[in-house]
């Protein structure tokens, strides 16, 4: 085990010195460290040290910073491991618990030998053992009698009480996989703890409902991650609690969040409040989701993608957006938590803009924390954004401008036509640019879709 230990060691050493989202981070760790313990697991238990050692080296990989050694480094855990072991989609890390994945492949390989006792295939030495043992009701192997009790408790907890020794099954009759068998024991509450913050923002009526599920649709990697670690209250900056701003020196009242981002005045300054909310209401003003319709025009039928809001979305009761014109509201809206709140009706611009501006704001704030010399009289700049900006509208276009093809060459052959093709792609470059309220000509020249498939 020491000899998985060091090797697991050692490759996330390498991993550790590259600039990684959550989500990557989490990859790695189960693709390229985590996943060399898995024969291993399946044999044997992993001792209580072990499990602390494995434990120690994924709070090191995903919190501490790039510069500290894996050992004689004290972690300062950006989020608790009950809390990280929830889904992405819930706001969790989605990280293995190596003690119940352990379980999880033994109870497999118990289920396997039950199936193959079923379908009377048991050939291999050591089943026809096991077979016998059972048959018994007299167990050598230790390993066979602990698992199989495990098996047996899992057995009653789903109501199977048969007399008959038969595999567990799912809805569609088949064996459970490794992963149904790990989401069984489990046993994992449908809603991921959350914070003290959190609570008390949900008490305000701030929603978690698909607050991250909408994170996660946002373009960019790395404006997506922190916008994600954002909400989930597990960016550097939880030692601060309790503290004065290092920024403003003002109280921050147990929220270091939402005064380093909203109320300090020095990110105020930063950000220039007047023109964020210009740069908003250019680049969003017209901002809707994107919706599919069809037209039949002269015996053919033509693809229109044209902006919707979802009747049954929660709509903003504040002042942040008007859903009468879905206009943006510059004499109202105020840079806060609101304006941050996924979980209401917000456009795809919205939501990709707001991600792109919190991203920056934690850079600068990281430049004023942490860096040695810290940038002086700096200001947000809004003409790097909207480059930014262009860019994401550009890509979405092309999403959009494939998705149309594939769609035209699936359903209807006449949409093959270069004349009906050229009249969609001059309508879906309007709704782009109009969607985005930028000029139609930043978007790509296309006379047609072939050159982006």
């Amino acid at each position: 085990m020491p000899e998985i230990l060091n090797t697991i060691r050692s490759s996330l050493v390498l991993w550790k010195t590259t600039d990684s989202t959550i989500k990557t981070k989490t990859n790695i760790l189960k693709a390229f460290a985590l996943s060399k313990l898995t024969y291993y697991s399946y044999v044997e238990n992993f001792k209580e040290e072990e499990l602390n050692q494995i434990n120690k080296l994924v709070e090191w990989f995903l919190s501490a910073p790039n510069n500290k050694n894996a050992s004689g480094f004290q972690v300062i855990n950006l989020m608790r491991t009950k809390r990280a072991r929830y889904p992405l989609k819930v706001g969790g890390w989605n990280i293995w618990n190596i003690e119940l994945r352990q379980l999880a492949q033994k109870l497999w390989i118990i289920n396997q030998f039950i199936l193959a006792l079923e379908t009377k295939q048991t050939n291999s030495s050591h089943h026809k053992s096991w077979e016998y043992q059972i048959q018994k009701n007299k167990f050598t192997s230790r390993y066979l009698k602990e698992n199989l009790d495990e098996w047996n408790k899992i057995r009653i907890k789903k109501a199977i009480f048969n007399n008959n020794l038969t595999s567990i099954k799912n809805e569609n009759g088949q064996p459970l996989s490794l992963a149904e068998w790990y989401t069984t024991i489990q046993d994992q509450n449908p809603t991921i703890p959350k914070t003290e913050f959190q609570s008390s923002l949900n008490l305000r009526g701030y929603s978690y409902n698909q607050l991250f599920n909408n994170i996660l649709k946002i373009k960019d990697p790395k404006t997506r991650d922190t916008m994600f670690r954002f909400h989930a209250r597990c960016l550097p900056i939880n030692y601060l609690h309790n503290k004065q701003c290092p920024l403003c020196k003002e109280d921050m009242s147990k929220d270091p969040y939402g005064h380093l981002f909203f109320s300090c005045k020095k990110t105020k300054q930063f950000i220039k409040i007047n023109k964020l909310k210009n740069f908003i209401y250019i680049t969003t003003g017209k901002g809707k989701n994107w919706h599919h319709t069809r037209i039949r025009q002269n015996n053919n039928f033509i693809n229109r993608i044209t902006p919707k809001l979802s009747p049954t979305a929660k709509k903003d009761q504040e002042v942040n957006a008007d859903y009468a014109n879905h206009r943006f509201h510059k004499e109202y809206f105020e840079w806060n938590y609101k304006a941050i709140d996924y979980d209401l009706t917000r456009s795809f611009a919205y939501r990709n803009l707001m991600a792109l501006i919190l991203h920056n704001i934690w850079i600068w704030i990281c430049n004023q924390i942490y860096s040695e010399d810290p940038l002086t009289n700096e200001s947000l700049s809004y003409s790097s954004l909207l480059k930014k900006w262009h860019k994401l509208a550009t890509l979405e276009y092309i999403k959009k401008a494939k998705d149309l093809k594939n769609l035209s060459a699936k359903d209807h052959n006449n949409f093959k036509d270069p004349k009906i093709l050229l009249t969609s792609t001059i309508k879906l470059r309007k709704t782009t640019a109009n969607y985005y309220c930028i000029p139609e000509s930043s978007l790509p020249n296309i006379i047609s879709f072939d050159q982006f498939i």
